[in-house]
């Protein structure tokens, strides 16, 4: 039999068959070991070697079960790490205006990762109830940069009933994933998308001045034709895996300027189209210095 699975906790998956039956079962040993092959790409030979490699099932795969045991993973779409998912339509990036505070540099680190996987991003910015009119439309200019680059950009009050229509549409016949800020209120969104489910949430730890950890575990619900995915908030992301040559093009606004060097890193070389268009205001001058930040972390690295 082939399902989706749709929860992993503790070692034991449940898996959503096609016959709409869920089952809870282990995966054999053998599926942590697999033997792929592996090109060398900066080899000029373009040998390829077997390599072996760890391959866990996890929440999203397309798997065969057979004795109550997930036997295969079937091939994936895609293959996210944090959070550690497969088969992902979009990302719901979910941040809160304020409680806690809201990070540029946290979304732009987010948008990284997320473009290095292939993923669409839909920016999703909560807690708006909590903004005064005149500091709320100021934010709101802010973000405009980011829907002008293409991202899709939805603010939400779940408490208050707004933007809870337009985030639904978004999520129709898609696996959605949401992730972001700790603390923005992911759980809470759900709850308002879809009240039965009536997940846990928690108020802000403002001693911290941060989001506690709410969701211990990955789920995938049904809704609207295809599945959200809750995960952990993290408060912290890493740059792992990103090479700093690759960096510049998850900065989708780079892409139009071509400097005068073919390897330019846009870290203050002179003749740099794009840091001219920094200083020209046709790049957001917080982006490119939030790009900066992770150029340097990477090379330190």
């Amino acid at each position: 039999m082939t399902g989706r699975i749709i929860n992993l906790c503790g070692g034991v998956y449940k898996v959503l068959l096609d016959n709409n039956e869920t089952v809870n079962v282990k995966a054999r040993g053998k599926l942590r070991a697999v033997k792929k092959l592996s090109k060398n790409e900066n080899s000029l030979s373009n040998k390829e070697s077997v390599m072996t490699i760890k391959e866990s099932p996890k929440v999203g795969d397309m798997v065969e079960v057979e004795n109550d045991m997930i036997s295969k993973i079937l091939d994936r779409k895609n293959s996210m790490i944090r959070p550690d998912v497969a088969n992902v339509d979009q990302i719901l990036l979910t941040f809160a205006c304020v409680e806690p505070d809201f990070s540029f540099y946290l979304l732009d680190l987010f948008l990284v990762n997320i473009l290095k996987q292939k993923i669409e991003p839909v920016i999703v910015i909560t807690k708006i109830d909590k903004l005064e009119d005149e500091k709320l439309e100021v934010f709101k200019k802010e973000l405009d940069y980011y829907k002008a680059l293409g991202y899709k950009v939805i603010f939400v009050s779940s408490h208050n009933n707004i933007g809870l229509d337009e985030v639904a549409h978004a999520l129709e016949n898609k696996i959605t994933i949401l992730s972001g800020q700790t603390g923005a209120g992911k759980s809470t969104l759900i709850n308002g998308l879809i009240p039965e489910f009536n997940l846990q949430t928690q108020e802000i730890s403002y001693a911290l001045g941060r989001g506690k950890h709410t969701t211990r575990e990955i789920n995938l619900y049904s809704y609207k034709n295809g599945f959200i995915g809750d995960t952990p908030g993290f408060s912290k992301l890493s740059l792992n895996g990103i090479d700093k040559n690759e960096l510049a093009s998850y900065f989708v606004e780079f892409k139009k300027y071509t400097c005068k060097f073919k390897d330019c890193y846009h870290n203050h070389i002179k003749g740099c189209r794009v840091e001219e268009a920094v200083l020209n205001g046709e790049i957001l001058k917080s982006r490119y210095d939030n790009y900066l930040k992770m150029l340097e972390q990477i090379e330190k690295r």
